[in-house]
């Protein structure tokens, strides 16, 4: 295929795929990076070497556990007792451990956790009955929010999916929006790293914060609802509209939680606030290729005050993004090693960090090269110990 035919496919001008191929210039927009993988018949993953990460050492924690994860997801939690089932106050507690486990990053512990999570749920769902039982579906609906992320994180897109079908059918026991809405912004996750699948996104996000906006009482439900405005801005950012509608409704979201209702689901999203609303306008801005306002909100945000580690690392990544895309290589090396530093397993993992170290490696001056960005470089496997 010639430049000029994939540059027809894509909408891509000849003279950018030119610097796409020479790695002069990055591959940093989604919207691009959908168009090449449609038009080159091929995955995403082909492109980005993403797939690897599930032969990297460092993540064979997690990956060991997803077969046990998946069987559990498959059987509705009917398999092979190993153990007494817990009480559905432990569960409820290593629930709230997961979820924060997940937050922060940490994967590796995480991982052997879900599989029997899932399990005695499921038990608990099929042994007890009334309210005792609605307890168990509100606990699975939180355990199945965290094993739908986890398994998005790291590349299992179509079992993070049966993940959140599961979680769905979980909220319909339960009542009230948190877990509907959780699952909702699980699958539009999903579909904003397939390839023509962003307008499917944007909708499924925008007519459930419709619907379940005007019934949102409780914290869990401001944060969840907050949470997909933000997805739902995300998405229309990275289809080239305008996002700060949806930006502004997470807004006044997050306003409102300091009078919520404290709500009995345990389903929540901790992560959701002001602070995080303005992380997400950086994202949102940097889908747009929109540098100056990435740099210009940067010290609007104070990301100590960002409760989850790997939202806070993204923080330094999309500064690190902004940065680079302004050819200010020493700032966006600082950057990219604060957020390393903070959740280096995720950060590590992340495509858009390989793709933009990788482009830096063949732009910025030789001693940058040689020296911190070199090492960078080589820990996250885009060039050879």
């Amino acid at each position: 295929m010639t430049q000029q035919v994939l540059a027809d496919l894509t909408g891509i001008s000849r003279s950018v795929l030119a610097k796409y191929e020479t790695g002069r210039r990055p591959v940093d927009s989604r919207q691009e990076l959908h168009a090449l993988a449609k038009a080159l018949q091929c995955d995403v993953r082909d492109l980005t070497e993403h797939e690897q990460d599930r032969f990297d050492p460092r993540a064979s924690e997690f990956h060991s556990a997803v077969p046990e994860i998946e069987v559990a997801l498959w059987t509705s939690g009917n398999t092979t007792a190993v153990g007494p089932t817990r009480s559905l106050e432990e569960l409820a507690a290593a629930a709230d451990v997961a979820r924060d486990l997940r937050i922060n990053c940490q994967y590796g512990r995480v991982a052997p956790m879900l599989a029997p999570l899932i399990s005695d749920c499921y038990k608990q769902i099929r042994e007890t009955s009334g309210h005792q039982q609605e307890i168990a579906w509100d606990i699975l609906s939180s355990v199945t929010d965290t094993v739908a992320k986890a398994l998005r994180a790291w590349g299992y897109p179509a079992l993070s999916w049966t993940a959140a079908d599961q979680s769905e059918v979980a909220a319909a026991h339960v009542g009230g929006t948190a877990a509907a809405a959780a699952a909702t912004f699980d699958r539009s996750q999903i579909l904003l790293s397939r390839p023509g699948a962003l307008p499917t996104a944007l909708e499924i996000a925008e007519k459930a914060a419709e619907k379940y906006a005007p019934t949102a009482r409780t914290v869990g439900e401001m944060e969840t609802l907050g949470m997909l405005h933000l997805q739902a801005g995300l998405v229309t950012a990275s289809l080239g509209g305008d996002p700060a509608a949806h930006l502004d409704e997470a807004d006044e979201f997050a306003r409102r939680l300091g009078g919520a209702q404290t709500g009995w689901s345990i389903l929540r999203n901790p992560t959701f606030g002001g602070n995080n609303v303005a992380l997400w306008r950086m994202s949102s801005a940097m889908e747009k290729r929109d540098s100056g306002a990435v740099i210009g909100l940067a010290p609007r945000v104070n990301p100590e005050l960002i409760p989850a580690l790997g939202r806070r690392a993204q923080y330094f990544v999309e500064v690190g993004r902004a940065n680079a895309m302004e050819k200010r290589w020493d700032a966006s090396i600082v950057a990219l090693l604060r957020a390393e530093h903070i959740a280096p397993q995720h950060v590590r993992g992340m495509s858009n960090v390989r793709e933009l170290v990788g482009h830096m490696m063949r732009s910025a001056r030789r001693d940058l090269a040689k020296g911190d960005l070199g090492r960078l470089a080589q820990r996250i496997g885009v060039v050879p110990n």
